[in-house]
């Protein structure tokens, strides 16, 4: 029931109701430069029931008075030393626009405070943040996204300099991978919703709540020390400054999906919503080790239920919707706002994938044509409060996602020149996988009077439950010259290929809490920023796996078992084959080692200072130390271990700029950053990847790289950095900047060749060194230049954004350690180049914008290979996305956008390095791994704002 009156006390929270809006830009006449802290109010001609009030403009100059009664107003703008500004406007139904130019005002004025709430999600907001910042960062805000068809952070965060997703939703930068990177959710650490690998899942987010994304791409004291690529901070909306409601619908086709037909199981009844209503789990009255002697195997068999039967129906469109409320309660002396967002989502997917390799003799081992069938929902929620009085600011931020997928898989050998294969195979794979995570800060901004001394604070915790029940897989073969195919299930347990039955959970909870204090010191004329604060956090996991699967007698039962093995899927496991005497028993084969508990300790601490020499030179220098302990309750075969990391790191920085104007400067900076092993990558699990037809195995698990198993070490990480940065006028820039790393024990995801394709498998080793350089290119820019250059009116209405990242790698492993291991690979995740482009159109006269954006990601490892046969190393090919966005604003509420995404029908394509020459192409050397085309994807929708 609370779930239900939580969401609805929020929106009566913030719905209110709504009268016309005065709205406008304020620029400086002489050169148009938009004026910040302008006070605009207006005063009703009707001395007695008329209204008042006003607002301030921000740093676009613009400016938005919400809530005015239909009537005639005098609107006076005022800003010191310009002239005031007066102007009557007539409200009658519908909003007004009005634009000012301030003319210069000659006289000498006494001083005037003028305090107003920083915007944050604006384009010029995040450039000034940008311009400001002691570190080298790079962004978004939720201005330029609003301008796009992204859906989620994953969808926004490709689109930032020298950044690129893998698996559309694990972010890569600067060429390295989610591994390397460290993700904050609103200054607080954000949880991983992934069990085998450090990542953070950025396809939770939906675009429409994200505030502004930054990307820190070099060390900082107050920045934690856990990062190489990028430091990523992502904030959802905040306090809104006005009472708004805003709803938007759409739907969306995606070639070769929606209309055709989709295969699925039968779904829960909470399967929309995202989560499984327990359908799916396994029976009530199971033993914690189910045995085939169980004396009750008969009733306990037929528990588990025939959920093996597929259907087939046209894909149905897909479907988005969101909504927003905020809510804004002033008083002379403070305020008090809320923000409630709500998004849903259900999409479907059909991929056709194509699937080879090679065993140790050369010759094609599988070529399977995978017909693949996804459902996913979604659903996203935040609320956030928050109360400012003064100089203290109190916010409660709150993000619950919970999304949810159903997938069919089903494999077909193929055929070919290449593949003569002894049998013909048909694979299925079904399940659902549904992640639950919750993200929630306290945190608190308090300020003296002066604003010489600032104290922040953030509570944070986070709660991951990720629930993979009834994981479901069997392979059929035909050999011969049978004419029906059959299944492999026999006297032991098959779970991979004999109606194996999987059930996975993880639970994850971080506790977090930081503090810093930032303190003017002047001394004589003399003045710096002294910073400094604390971080404490603490992580527990606790992964857990069972694995089942169906027997049967075939010795005694020959005959029996035959016919009973040669059914077909949908029904093979029929109540009346199953928990009979001589027929289908279930029994299980979980190992010890499949589960796992673990725990992370973190303190840190850190002392800055920002140190101003002369006019143009600043310097931020200090040290960051941390004290760390990692920790693993599993087992290695049948033996109980407990490996602990523990750590004492002391990391200085130093990020020096030069400012030649307030339009330019130069930045340089060095610092240490450190890369911790994940949890998954060192635990002793082996998990079996259907998809991947390969083995995942932990470093500690035993394999014929390292027949003990290997501890993971800490990477130790040294970063150089250099940039140029151009701010032309608000709202645009012009940046230019290289990097260099080094990498100690870098860890890597290498390849365990089997004798076989499908019996390969993946683990994680430490390179002894590795290197990344590169250089990048970051372009935002208004075309209004041409206009005058050219005498044309419309070029102002168009801006373009481009940004390309060039980088590159190299690693080496310690041979006595890693035997075969390739050398002087690239690093894992690491593209040559990044290409990012955007052409943006916005008229507010005409209410038309659009986009067109393109972005492509070169050629990268996905995973080191060794120098056995069938060992080479796999890559991933270049996806060229070209996305096209056109909408039309109605009576300044109402808004109808159309979209198409990948226009140029590019496939996703990997491949292995055949030649070995350390490079990934598309032709007949480099032989096929995957490949795959996601279609193109069009989208209609609707927004309605108040």
């Amino acid at each position: 029931m609370a779930k239900f009156f939580l969401p609805l006390f929020c929106m009566l929270l913030s719905f209110t109701s709504f009268g016309g809006v005065i709205k406008g830009t304020v620029v400086e006449d002489k050169n148009s430069a938009p004026l910040v802290g302008v006070i605009v109010t207006y005063k009703s001609v009707d001395t007695v029931n008329g209204t008042n009030g006003g607002a301030v403009t921000d740093i676009d100059g613009k400016y938005e008075i919400t809530g005015v009664k239909n009537g005639e107003y005098i609107v006076s703008v005022s800003y010191i030393t310009f002239t005031t500004e007066k102007r009557n406007v007539k409200l009658e139904g519908s909003d007004v626009t009005l634009d000012i130019r301030m003319k210069a005002e000659v006289q000498e004025m006494k001083s005037v405070e003028v305090r107003a709430k920083r915007t944050t999600n604006t384009e010029a907001a995040v450039i000034n943040e940008i311009k400001t910042s002691n570190a080298v960062v790079s962004g978004t805000s939720a201005s330029q996204i609003s301008k796009t068809l992204d859906r989620s952070a994953a969808d926004v965060v490709k689109r930032i300099p020298g950044v690129a997703i893998q698996d559309d939703r694990f972010i890569v930068v600067r060429g390295l991978p989610d591994r390397y990177n460290t993700v904050w959710l609103n200054d607080a650490g954000a949880p991983s919703s992934e069990s085998d690998k450090k990542s953070f899942s950025f396809d939770i987010i939906p675009s429409g709540l994200i505030d502004r994304i930054l990307i820190f791409k070099t060390p900082s004291p107050e920045l934690p020390g856990d990062f190489a690529g990028g430091m990523v901070k992502v904030y959802t909306t905040s306090l809104p400054e006005k009472n708004q409601l805003s709803v938007s619908l759409s739907s969306s086709s995606r070639q070769n999906t929606t209309g055709e037909q989709f295969t699925a199981n039968k779904a829960s009844s909470t399967d929309w919503l995202g989560y499984d209503d327990g359908s799916r789990n396994i029976p009530k009255g199971t033993p914690a080790r189910l045995e085939r002697t169980d004396p009750n195997i008969n009733s306990l068999s037929k528990a588990f239920g025939n959920d093996w039967a597929i259907n087939s129906k046209a894909a149905s469109p897909d479907v988005r919707f969101s909504m927003a409320l905020s809510n804004v309660f002033k008083r002379k002396t403070f305020s008090i706002g809320n923000t409630f967002g709500l998004s849903y989502s259900n999409t479907k997917t059909n991929f056709n994938i194509s699937r080879q390799d090679w065993d140790t003799t050369n010759s094609k081992s599988y070529n399977y044509m995978d017909r693949q069938f996804t459902n996913n929902a979604s659903v996203g929620i935040v609320e956030n409060v928050g109360f400012s009085m003064g100089n203290t600011k109190i916010e409660f931020k709150n993000l619950y996602s919970q999304v949810g997928k159903s997938f069919v898989t089903i494999r077909n050998s193929v055929r070919d020149t290449e593949y003569a294969a002894n049998a013909d195979e048909q694979s299925y794979a079904m399940g659902y996988d549904s992640k639950a995570t919750y993200a929630g800060q306290l945190t608190g901004t308090h300020k003296n009077k002066t604003d010489s001394r600032k104290y922040t604070w953030t509570i944070g915790y986070t709660d991951v439950f990720r629930n993979m029940p009834d994981l479901r897989r069997i392979k059929y073969t035909k050999t011969g010259g049978d004419t029906v195919y059959k299944a492999p299930i026999a006297n032991q347990v098959d779970p991979i290929n004999g109606g194996g039955r999987l059930y996975q959970t993880l639970y994850e909870k971080g506790y977090s809490f930081s503090h810093q204090i930032t303190q003017k010191i002047k001394i004589k004329e003399y003045s710096f920023d002294l910073n400094a604060g604390n971080y404490l956090e603490f992580k527990s996991r606790a992964f857990d796996m069972r694995q089942l699967g169906y027997t049967i007698q075939t010795i005694s039962n020959g005959a029996n078992a035959s016919r009973l093995t040669h059914l077909d899927i949908n029904t093979i496991f029929a109540d009346s084959n199953v928990g009979v005497t001589k027929k289908f028993l279930m029994d299980e084969t979980t190992n010890i080692f499949d589960k796992y508990n673990a725990k992370n300790e973190l303190i840190a601490s850190f002392i800055s200072a920002k140190l101003p020499l002369g006019k143009h030179i600043t310097i931020v220098g200090g040290v960051r130390y941390e004290h760390n302990v990692q920790s693993i309750d599993g087992y290695i075969n049948q033996n109980p271990v407990s490996p602990k990391i523990t750590t004492d790191f002391m990391l200085p920085s130093v990020n020096a700029s030069y400012n030649f104007s307030e339009k330019s400067l130069v930045r340089a900076a060095y610092g240490k950053t450190l890369n911790r092993p994940e949890f998954r990558e060192f635990a002793p699990i082996f998990f079996y990847d259907f998809d991947e037809l390969a083995g995942n195995k932990g470093s500690l698990f035993p394999t014929i790289i390292s027949p003990d198993g290997t501890q993971l070490k800490v990477a130790e990480v040294n970063n150089i950095d250099l940039r140029y940065e151009l701010y032309p006028s608000s709202g645009e820039m012009i940046q230019i900047g290289g990097f260099y790393k080094t990498i100690k024990n870098s860890i890597q995801r290498v390849l365990i060749p089997g004798q076989t394709g499908d019996n390969k498998a993946f683990t994680y080793l430490n390179a002894e060194n590795a290197y990344t350089a590169g250089v990048e290119l970051d372009l935002r820019k208004n075309l209004v230049f041409l206009d005058n250059k050219l005498g044309t009116k419309f070029l102002k209405d168009f801006s373009v954004v481009g940004n390309l990242a060039l980088s590159k790698s190299q690693l080496t492993f310690d041979t006595s350690k890693a035997r075969s291991q390739i050398q002087n690979a690239t690093l894992q995740g690491q593209s040559p180049y990044i290409v990012n482009l955007g052409m943006f159109y916005q008229n507010t006269t005409s209410g038309f914008q659009g986009s067109l954006l393109y972005n492509v990601s070169g050629a990268r490892l996905y995973a080191v290979g060794t120098t056995e046969k069938a060992g080479e190393s796999i890559g991933e090919l270049p996806f060229q996305s070209l996305d096209l966005t056109v909408s039309k604003i109605f009576k300044n509420h109402y808004m109808v956008n159309f979209g198409i995404q990948n226009l140029l029908d590019s496939k996703v394509h990997f491949v292995k390095d055949s030649d070995r020459d350390g490079k990934f192409n598309s032709n007949t050397i480099d032989r096929d791994y995957k490949m795959y085309k996601p279609g193109r994807y069009f989208t209609i929708g609707l927004k309605v704002k108040f």
